[in-house]
């Protein structure tokens, strides 16, 4: 830290001189790395988290902008939260483990779609955008979060981060109440799909060590759930309840379901009896949006995304971004409402596998805790948030936003190595006699 202190020193004064921004950004950004470096294994979690729920578009808009600094800049950010952690924890050793097959296959898929992504653009320069470098990083956070797999810090980093949106959110509705709330997030459903993903590791963070602090988040992020009037991230809630409460009923735990209950209660009386958020939902649940632009929209984008799929169906257009070209041209929305679709426009049906490898370890242990029988915490908090976000890329194109792949490609690879810990309960008989043998043991 010394070392670090004085080099950053010479160099912010050296560039201060002549440009003074730079330096900013410099100083900004070695502290920031020596703060996760000193954090250890929590680093990881914190700067994904960080990265993801940070302003990087226009903080009040009425629709989606460019982001405030230059994509190079972000770019590089994206990289450096993923990869800066992980290069200090290989450096300052700990356990070493050969990689698995799985994992080395995941690195060859992402390597050849990147190398495939190369050939179509034609330069390395092209590669340098937040769409590109996004869908490419879910691989490389997937592999890298595999290195992480105790999982310390994730539920306090989704905690941080979802009280971080909800920060943001309410000075965002207080200075334009008439706008939907999360534009400083590239767009709404972005910030909606963020929160759903933060929810369950914040929850959990909130319920160990205050009830009360937990049913003040979740009122809260349904409030700014609302408030950004997105659908979609409604419908993930919806699906993430049903979710736990089949898990919980599947595990016998009572309380567990009465606490859902309970809170599923007073959130509609909340939604019924308060004016604005009753407003909102009476809006977006109207009749009218059946005949709705995102509606019609969306009927477009299901008719030319199969007719691509079928022409194209294992490599698509070979880049990013292809079918948000194509819809811009054939309508005024630069993008498909489905981000399933989007990407097996895009890369084909082998790019959406690579896409879909950390819902699919999600699902692989929400599979395993229902014919278990068991809830473990931190891996029901982080499968529960890649479902949610999931459900909402059935009505986005998610695979398009670096936050939501960095988040995505962490939690899965975090998840990846704990599927094996989550084991059938030990019956109390078993327990008492195991203790009882032990006390004989030290007796003798």
């Amino acid at each position: 830290m010394a070392g670090a202190a004085i080099l950053l020193g010479l160099l912010s004064g050296a560039l201060a001189e002549r440009r003074p921004s730079v330096a900013i950004l410099i100083c900004v950004s070695m502290i920031a790395i020596i703060g996760l470096a000193v954090a250890g294994d929590r680093a990881f979690p914190w700067a994904i988290v960080l990265v993801a729920v940070a302003p990087w578009y226009p903080f009040i808009a009425q629709t989606a902008g460019v982001p405030i600094v230059r994509e190079r800049v972000l770019c590089s950010v994206i990289a450096a939260a993923t990869l800066a952690p992980w290069l200090w924890s290989l450096a300052i050793g700990g356990p070493r483990t050969r990689p698995s097959r799985g994992a080395l296959l995941a690195g060859v898929l992402f390597g050849g779609l990147a190398f495939l992504v190369y050939q179509t653009l034609g330069s390395v320069s092209a590669l340098i955008g937040t769409q590109i470098v996004g869908f490419l990083f879910i691989g490389v956070t997937f592999l890298c979060a595999r290195r992480f797999g105790d999982g310390r810090g994730w539920l306090a980093a989704g905690f941080g981060g979802l009280l971080l949106l909800g920060l943001m959110g309410v000075d965002a509705y207080l200075r334009a109440p008439s706008y939907r709330v999360g534009y400083f997030t590239g767009y709404p459903i972005t910030y909606g799909a963020l929160v759903v993903g933060l929810l369950p590791a914040g929850l959990l963070f909130a319920f160990q060590r205050s009830r009360l602090l937990a049913a003040g988040l979740a009122i809260g992020s349904t409030a700014l759930l609302i408030f950004s009037e997105s659908r979609s991230s409604w419908v993930a809630v919806t699906v993430l309840v049903v979710v736990m409460v089949i898990l919980q009923a599947r595990a016998g735990n009572v309380r567990a379901l009465a606490a859902v209950g309970a809170t599923v209660v007073i959130l509609a009386t909340l939604i019924v009896g308060t004016g604005s958020l009753h407003h909102i939902v009476e809006q977006k649940l109207s009749t009218k949006i059946t005949s709705s632009q995102s509606v019609t929209h969306r009927e477009f984008s299901y008719g030319y995304a199969f007719n691509a799929i079928g022409e194209r169906p294992l490599f698509g257009a070979g880049a990013p971004g292809y079918s948000a070209l194509e819809s811009a041209k054939r309508t005024n929305i630069g993008a498909l409402d489905n981000g399933y679709l989007s990407i097996s426009v895009d890369m084909g049906l082998v790019g959406l596998l690579a896409a879909c490898l950390p819902i699919a370890v999600a699902l692989r242990v929400l599979g395993r805790c229902l014919r278990l029988g068991v809830t473990p915490g931190l891996e029901l908090a982080l499968a529960l948030g890649v479902l949610g976000m999931a459900v909402v890329t059935v009505f986005f194109d998610s695979f398009y936003w670096f936050q939501i792949d960095l988040l995505l490609g962490a939690m899965g690879g975090a998840l990846s190595t704990r599927v094996a810990r989550i084991v059938p309960p030990v019956p109390r008989s078993s327990t008492r006699l195991a203790l009882g043998a032990a006390g004989v043991r030290r007796a003798v």
